[in-house]
């Protein structure tokens, strides 16, 4: 299982940057846990550290390669993002190649890189289906379960 420690810089990163639990998921291999942070909630903080990035595209063919050089305050950071048919199914290489290569500098410049990882970084860290009930949904169904309850409390 993962650590206690882990378990807290997540918590703080979640506090810290008002983020949420729909923001995150825990993909499990075996009896290990990894952390996954979705891509849009990563740009939501980069906005709030004032995180800014340029792109360039090193490859078109047949690997797609985008460095990403992304500074905070005076700090700076130079990643790649690579996208090809071995590394991706994704439709848009493109895409998926500057989605790697900036998240992996937030992470970078947030000192987050060791304990959470991107979506973007692979096929495998998509949020399983499971997890895709929103919070609206879910409430929902709350809603209707109290309303049953109440219901069947009064006769």
């Amino acid at each position: 299982m993962e650590s206690n420690y882990t378990e807290s810089l997540i918590k703080k990163f979640k506090e810290d940057y008002k983020l949420d639990g729909t923001d995150f998921w825990q993909l499990k291999r075996g009896n290990k846990g990894t952390w996954i942070i979705k891509h849009n909630a990563l740009e939501k903080v980069a906005a709030q550290e004032n995180i800014m990035w340029k792109l360039e595209v090193l490859n078109f063919s047949p690997d797609v390669v985008v460095k990403c050089v992304a500074t905070s305050g005076d700090r700076v950071i130079e990643s790649i993002g690579e996208s090809s048919a071995k590394n991706t199914m994704n439709s848009y290489p493109y895409a998926m190649a500057e989605k790697r290569a900036v998240d992996r500098c937030i992470l970078k410049l947030l000192n987050a890189h060791a304990y959470l990882y991107s979506e973007a970084e692979a096929d495998d860290f998509k949020e399983p289906t499971s997890n895709k009930i929103k919070p609206v949904a879910h409430n929902k169904l709350n809603n209707v379960e109290e309303k049953l309850n109440d219901q069947n409390n009064q006769h």
